[in-house]
């Protein structure tokens, strides 16, 4: 009997041990251990040693609950998880989506593109102010385009498709964890990527990255589940999200995924998986999706082949010359500003978990990114985008494996959190100065400037308040600091809810549109001086005459139907001189060189920021009291 007792005081030590290891292990000890488990218990009583019938039955009757409650239990704590992240999602990337006008300039392009396209009925070839606009691939014009058809052309339709993306990536990523770690992994994962001050802000500011990272994400995720499992859905899901992300933003797709998966492959001595991967099935389904656009725009359009793949793909690249260049370490401010609250943890994550085979493929996906547009000659916040899913994935995994351990020694906390509160006041500094001088305006500074240091207020109060609820020795625990720092970033996505009105005059034409359409009281020209306000088409809805200017519209403007929309000086002067109604939206600075360009007077009905509109005398006026600039 005592050698009986012994047995089972070293199986229940170790159950309690193991019982943290996860739910996997406890059904396998159900399995092996149960039946004598339970026959050994009734014979514990006649032991003397209480606290291994106290420890013993205690474990048993736990074990017993989880075996038996077990299966209900985890499909209720999935479904509990996956409704808080619904939940989260509809708030950090679909509430309030029309409360805002688009932005300069990548929204006015983003939604004038498909708005065009449902006007006319020409779905092949873009058009931007109905000129010819090649610079990127469709697919995202047409996702807009099915929106606007079934939702109307507002910003909210407009908007949709890019925040249905962002939520599909955290779906995903939630999925995907489920199945290769655990629910909590998942969970703790997509509320990361969710929570990321730069994902949700993409996901709530149109660009061709958020559907480009979904694509590739998808795609990353697909690889891994066929390389693991060899099942053919995976093969074809694969293939077709490769297929798609290529349509949405171009050869980079293939190149980001090929390095990535034959570094991967490298690692794991398994090249010859690339025979399997690479079969006739995938060049047929890349052919099928993909090819059928490049190919019918190649020989419709004699100027697509050579911009598109040699100006837009390889001269981006490797030259400096769209103006969009930076420093090799361009994107380590805006990865750690990006992946904010979340990036003062990525140092102490890359360091213990880097070696952990399950997340290599993560690893890899996030340097080969980064290095990738790190060297690119053309840089752009938004581009590192691909790497947040990743970043989470690893995040939620560090989060979920150590929230039992200790964090470091108070000093360390406290050191911790002054790098965090430094780094979000020095990053909303810097952003509102490099916005600011962006935009020329000082008032604007003036304006966003209380916002602001209302805003880092918050901030050094939250990160206060976390200093000493982790200096507290029962707090001190990684699953209180986890729900702390996403209630900080909940309180960050409502903080620019509210500022959008302010951030709105500044960053957009809708106001200036809107003067025109109430006082177009009979057609009239509408002329951009000196630049191109890509938001102007979209509200005004007509086309929009650009003077002394072209800009990415450069390559458009060569074409004969588009050459009487570009107008040089001379030509400018003569339409404000033609007895026409004319409206003119121009740049504070460019005011002077404007007025001097005809014998009229240029009457002043609005301005907003660094933006004005002016007209000419034929305009009906129906504020005479605004004065005239000369």
């Amino acid at each position: 009997m005592e050698k009986t007792a012994i047995r089972f005081k070293a199986i229940f030590t170790s159950l309690r041990t193991i019982d943290r290891i996860g739910i996997g292990f406890k059904l396998l000890l159900h399995q092996v251990f149960y039946q004598d488990l339970l026959h050994g218990f009734f014979h514990l009583h006649h032991l003397g040693n209480q606290k291994v019938y106290r420890d013993g039955s205690r474990t048993i009757r736990s074990l017993r609950k989880n075996m038996i409650a077990l299966p209900g239990d985890l499909r209720k704590r999935k479904a509990i998880y996956l409704v808080v992240i619904i939940a989260a999602s509809y708030l950090f990337f679909f509430y309030n989506l029309n409360s805002y006008s688009l932005k300069e300039p990548d929204e006015g392009r983003y939604a004038e593109i498909p708005r065009e396209m449902v006007e006319q009925g020409n779905y092949l070839v873009p058009h931007l102010n109905y000129v010819r606009y090649f610079e990127k691939p469709p697919l995202l014009y047409w996702i807009t385009a099915a929106s606007y058809k079934v939702f109307g052309i507002n910003e909210w339709s407009f908007r949709f498709p890019n925040a249905l993306a962002a939520f599909f990536c955290s779906i995903l990523l939630y999925l995907f964890s489920c199945k290769r770690f655990s629910p909590k992994t998942g969970f703790i994962s997509s509320l990361i990527l969710i929570s990321c001050f730069g994902f949700f802000t993409m996901a709530r500011i149109v660009t061709i990255d958020m559907l480009f990272t979904c694509l590739l994400f998808g795609a990353l995720l697909s690889f891994h589940e066929y390389y693991l499992t060899h099942k053919g859905l995976f093969f074809y899901l694969f293939h077709i999200c490769l297929s798609l992300a290529t349509l949405a933003k171009g050869p980079a797709a293939l190149i980001l995924l090929g390095v990535t998966i034959l570094i991967y492959l490298r690692t794991e001595k398994r090249l010859s998986f690339l025979k399997d991967l690479l079969s006739y099935r995938a060049i047929l389904i890349f052919a099928i999706i993909t090819m059928p656009w490049f190919v019918i725009m190649s020989i419709k359009e004699k100027e697509f082949f050579h911009f598109f793949f040699l100006d837009q793909n390889v001269l981006r690249f490797l030259t400096t010359r769209h103006n969009r260049s930076g420093p090799l370490y361009y994107f380590i401010p805006v990865l750690a500003l990006g992946m904010l609250p979340w990036s003062v943890f990525l140092p102490r994550v890359i360091i213990r978990l880097w070696w952990v085979r399950e997340l290599r493929l993560f690893f890899i996906w996030s340097a080969v990114v980064f290095a990738f547009f790190s060297i690119s000659g053309s840089k752009l916040p938004p581009y590192i985008l691909p790497v947040f899913p990743a970043l989470a994935q690893i995040l939620g995994y560090f989060f979920a494996t150590r929230q039992q351990d200790s964090v470091p020694a108070n000093c360390e906390v406290i050191a911790y959190f002054v790098f965090f509160a430094t780094v979000m006041m020095a990053g909303f500094l810097g952003a509102s100065g490099i916005l600011g001088k962006y935009l020329q305006d000082e008032l604007y500074i003036q304006d966003i400037l209380p916002d602001i240091w209302g805003l880092e207020l918050g901030i050094a109060l939250v990160s206060a308040v976390m200093i000493c609820f982790m200096c507290i020795r029962s707090m001190r625990r990684f699953g209180p600091f986890f729900y702390a720092l996403t209630t900080f970033s909940l309180v960050i996505v409502i903080a620019l809810m509210v500022n959008t009105r302010v951030i709105d005059k500044h960053t957009t034409t809708k106001g200036l549109a809107k003067t025109i359409n109430n006082f177009q009281s009979t057609p009239a020209y509408i002329v951009n001086y000196g630049s191109f306000e890509e938001t102007l088409p979209f509200y005004t809805r007509q086309r929009i005459y650009i003077a002394c200017y072209k800009g990415e519209l450069a390559m458009g403007s060569k074409y004969p139907d588009a050459r009487p929309f570009f107008l040089d000086q001379a030509a400018f002067r003569n339409l404000l001189d033609s007895g026409q109604p004319v409206f003119v939206v121009i740049k504070k600075k460019y005011l002077s060189s404007a007025a001097k360009t005809t014998n009229q007077e240029l009457k002043l009905l609005d301005c907003q920021n660094e933006r004005c509109l002016a007209a000419n005398q034929n305009v009906q006026v129906f504020y005479p009291e605004l004065a005239f600039y000369r």
